[in-house]
């Protein structure tokens, strides 16, 4: 993709968090968002085909980002603790800094139905958790984390660590500061580390 292509798709994207998270998902209409853009809805369909390729787009670009940021974090780091604990600090902080591209991601997937008509936040994808589970695996295994099903031990870290997404769909200016400081050691202590 050319510089320009590159540079208008990225504009329709930012001009539909703000969109979303101003008006909601289901008035976040083609000519809303090209407004936003100072653009045509013409120009729009020349990038997305329809509203929903759009704002799926925008799903995915987020959270996209968001596991390159934790796979990043933990990449060269030792130890399922040092690297859950990697994992989550890297997962809040990339909360905290995208924020509000966060916040219209999950208004759109809470609100959003697949073509079978289940909502998009209902449909599982096993890729989403595969790095938080392969380390919660190895911990739990070496003994380094309380032995529980691992299920369970995933539930409870999507849990803790998706608190800090609530936070922001809540409040976008919150400060997660006191957050982050708490949200590791209690995860810890959940998972049963006495060192974290």
């Amino acid at each position: 993709m050319r510089f320009i292509e590159s540079a208008r798709r990225q504009q329709l994207l930012e001009a539909a968090v703000a969109t979303v998270n101003e008006i909601g998902y289901h008035r976040a209409s083609l000519a809303a968002i090209a407004g936003r853009a100072e653009i045509a809805k013409s120009a729009v369909l020349y990038y997305f085909t329809s509203k929903e390729g759009l704002l799926l787009d925008l799903v995915q670009t987020v959270f996209t980002s968001l596991g390159q940021t934790v796979l990043s974090a933990v990449d060269g780091i030792d130890g399922p603790v040092e690297r859950l604990r990697a994992y989550s600090t890297a997962y809040i902080a990339h909360v905290d800094a995208e924020r509000h591209a966060i916040a219209a991601a999950v208004e759109i997937v809470v609100s959003h139905r697949a073509a079978d008509g289940t909502l998009l936040y209902l449909v599982e994808d096993e890729a989403d958790v595969a790095l938080l589970r392969s380390i919660l695996r190895a911990g739990i295994d070496d003994g380094r984390f309380r032995s529980m099903p691992l299920g369970v031990a995933t539930g409870l870290a999507e849990s803790v660590l998706d608190r800090a997404i609530t936070m922001v769909q809540r409040n976008r200016d919150v400060d997660l500061s006191e957050f982050a400081d708490q949200a590791v050691p209690f995860l810890f202590r959940a998972l049963g580390v006495d060192d974290a």
